[in-house]
C-alpha cells in the first residue's frame, strides 16, 4: 500500500485504527468497523477543550448520536487502549458486523437528495432553521 490507497485498504481490511477527519467518515460509509484515535499537542488540546463542547469527535458518532465507534482522545489514547479494543473487534465477528451495519445505516441516508444540508445539521446540532437543537 502506498499514500492515496486507503480506499482500496480499508475496502479489504477486518477493522481499523482511524485518526479523527474524514477517513472517519470514508471508514463508515465502507463498512469498516473500526476506532478513532485523536492526539494533538498539549496546548492545542487544551485550547480547543476550551473552545469547542461536542459529545465525540467522530462524525459517525455525530450522526448516530451515540458512540458507535471508540473514540480514544488525547491522553485516553493509549497504545494498550487502541491494542485492546481492535483485539476485541478481530476476535469478535459478532461485533464486527453488528458495526459495520450500524455504521451503514448512519451513512445510507448521506447518500440521497439533501444529504450534505442533514450532515451539516447534524454535526452541528441545529434543526433546519438554524437554531440549536434542545433549545
Amino acid at each position: 500500500m502506498s499514500v492515496g490507497e486507503s480506499h482500496k485498504l480499508m475496502s479489504v481490511a477486518s477493522c481499523g485504527v482511524v485518526a479523527s477527519g474524514t477517513a472517519t467518515l470514508e471508514a463508515a460509509f465502507l463498512g469498516l468497523p473500526y476506532c478513532l484515535v485523536y492526539k494533538v499537542s498539549g496546548f492545542t488540546y487544551y485550547l480547543a477543550k476550551g473552545l469547542i463542547s461536542v459529545d465525540f469527535l467522530g462524525m459517525a458518532n455525530l450522526l448516530a448520536g451515540r458512540e458507535l465507534v471508540r473514540e480514544f482522545i488525547q491522553y485516553d489514547a493509549s497504545p494498550e487502549k487502541i491494542a485492546s479494543e481492535i483485539l476485541r473487534l478481530i476476535e469478535s465477528k459478532e461485533e464486527r458486523e453488528l458495526l459495520s451495519k450500524e455504521l451503514e445505516a448512519i451513512t445510507e441516508p448521506l447518500a440521497d437528495p439533501g444529504a450534505y444540508e442533514r450532515a451539516a445539521i447534524a454535526t452541528l446540532g441545529v434543526n433546519e432553521d438554524g437554531v440549536e437543537s434542545g433549545s
